[in-house]
């Protein structure tokens, strides 16, 4: 091999190893500010569809649990009719102009994340923590 080409070679391997080290350092910043998001444990639950307070509307929503602890969402499969129970009586007591606003949505989340932890018993810490919507679609 040539001196020109040994010198490319280098130059090329060396500009490789410097992408792949700054893609690496920036995947490892993304983890670490994602990390807690990320590595908490989830529950989704099946979709729910429900007439809303005033008959003439219906809710069709999935519904996904940010849970504080593993074993809290495995207590949720065990558990999984009570829970139901729980966000279809809360969705079927709403009116739909309550669940147009994102303010209306926040209070939602908020009462039934606070249902479901009486319905799970678990300390504060450990049960829901945040609940997610998939899809909310108010007809």
């Amino acid at each position: 091999m040539s001196k020109k080409m040994h010198q490319f070679v280098l130059a090329a391997s060396l500009f490789l190893s410097m992408v792949c080290l700054g893609s690496a350092q920036a995947s490892d910043k993304a983890s670490a500010s994602g990390s807690a998001t990320a590595s908490a444990p989830t529950a989704r639950l099946e979709p729910f569809v429900v007439n809303l307070a005033s008959f003439d509307r219906y809710l069709q929503t999935i519904v996904t649990l940010q849970m504080g602890a593993a074993e809290s969402a495995d207590k949720v499969k065990v558990l999984m009719p009570v829970i139901r129970h729980a966000v279809i009586m809360t969705l079927s007591a709403k009116d739909y102009t309550e669940l147009q606003t994102v303010e209306g949505k926040k209070i939602l989340i908020d009462e039934l994340r606070k249902k479901i932890n009486v319905a799970l018993s678990t300390k504060e810490n450990d049960g829901v923590q945040d609940i997610f919507f998939e899809n909310f679609v108010i007809q």
